[in-house]
């Protein structure tokens, strides 16, 4: 059983290793397929329309006795065919752990970019550990404390738990048709663990959170769209100020200048103020907020009262637009069921390294567990006839020649 638990836990570390090689950068990873030279867009983070538009978190503290379980209610008007007017609803309900703020707002964030790094494939977002999740969003804080850990988990349960009712708020092209629709974000979240007794520090790195449907449809049709920012940029900002980003990243994509009446985008956000002019007040700081930190999708604001009704407005004006000439991330997700695990770390036994493991993840997941033991077997006899100066090599051709054999291909 010790032995086992060791294997398991070994298993754990190459996986994990995998993980911080190809799940760490806090970029995007979104692909420009035309691109020739760097630009705001070529490590763009990404996300959704509808979710950069609509209020989703709550900024303001509030203790826990006191919670407003309200739902977020937005509504507002389009143009549809014809000149058309449409109206839309969007109300966003929590589920029993209340609404996120800020740290889930980030974590949310990582989950979409974690999403799109592994090729938008299936149900599940890999995020390995918590601790690996942690590191994405704050790099800097190498030992993330048990409080993190637990507001960490909160924060998936609070993601988990939102409840949105939508009217008009979707689009069927292939039905012609605008669709009111019920649906969350999230099903499942599991942690792996080698003991019941194990903290959250020391889980095993195969924790994922399942898409929901709708999610998956989302990412499988119309995609999500480049930001004009990293990630890194995305979590220096303040919380405001980074869903002001995503919203006007959002508008930039097709206008050079966006203006929108105060109170109406205070509710977007939302901005939840005691007086109309602290509306005014802290979007001009959040505003200017992102100026300062040098955000390249804006280039100034302005508030401007409407001649039409004497109501104030704001106008932002587009700097670089958000480029979405993108394609997914060729190598899609990579595999981290525990089976996969426990073949990598045999193989790194005996060739007697841990490099090189996204190849022979690779080589696990094509050729499975009775081919690899196979090969193994010819690379001990090789050793033990010879001296063999490179054992990774040497391992290569075998499951090469194992693969070809079998009609298979180890890309």
């Amino acid at each position: 059983m010790g032995k086992k638990l060791a294997e398991v836990q070994r298993a754990g570390e190459i996986a994990s290793d995998l993980m911080l090689r190809h799940l760490r950068s806090p970029v995007a990873h979104a692909v420009p397929s035309t691109a020739t030279h760097s630009s705001a867009s070529d490590d763009s983070g990404r996300y959704d329309f509808d979710l950069a538009e609509f209020p989703l978190f709550r900024y303001c503290k509030q203790r826990r006795a006191t919670v407003d379980r309200t739902s977020l209610t937005y509504t507002d008007s389009i143009v549809g065919k014809d000149g058309e007017e449409i109206q839309r609803e969007w109300h966003c309900y929590p589920g029993a752990f209340g609404f996120g703020g800020a740290t889930t707002q980030q974590v949310l964030y990582e989950l979409v970019q974690l999403y799109i790094q592994q090729g938008c494939r299936g149900a599940q977002i890999q995020f390995g550990t918590p601790r690996a999740l942690l590191l994405r969003i704050w790099p800097e804080a190498r030992n993330p404390s048990q409080k993190d850990y637990l507001r960490l988990r909160r924060d998936l349960d609070i993601l988990r738990g939102y409840d949105f009712h939508c009217r008009n708020g979707f689009w069927d092209q292939r039905r012609r048709a605008y669709v009111d629709m019920h649906w969350r974000l999230f099903g499942d979240v599991c942690y792996f663990k080698p003991r019941s007794d194990r903290l959250a520090q020391e889980e095993l790195p195969f924790g994922f959170i399942e898409a929901s449907r709708v999610l998956q449809q989302i990412a499988r049709t119309r995609g999500f769209f480049c930001l004009g920012f990293n990630s890194t940029l995305f979590h220096s900002l303040k919380p405001l100020e980074q869903r002001l980003a995503l919203y006007l990243s959002k508008k930039f994509v097709s206008q050079a200048i966006h203006q929108r009446y105060v109170k109406d985008l205070g509710r977007a956000l939302p901005i939840e103020a005691t007086r109309p002019d602290n509306v005014r007040t802290i979007l001009g700081q959040v505003a200017q907020g992102l100026l300062d930190r040098g955000v390249p999708t804006l280039k100034r604001y302005r508030f401007q009262k409407s001649r039409r009704t004497g109501e104030w407005l704001i106008v932002f004006e587009r700097d670089v637009k958000p480029r979405q000439s993108y394609r997914l991330p060729a190598g899609g997700a990579v595999s981290l069921d525990p089976e996969i695990g426990l073949l990598v770390n045999d193989i790194a036994k005996q060739i007697g390294s841990r490099d090189d493991v996204l190849w022979w993840t690779k080589c696990a997941e094509v050729l499975g567990a009775d081919r690899i033991y196979q090969g193994l077997s010819q690379l001990k006899d090789a050793a033990h006839s010879q001296k063999v100066r490179n054992r990774g090599a040497l391992l290569t051709k075998i499951f090469k020649d194992i693969a070809t054999n079998h009609k298979l291909a180890i890309h």
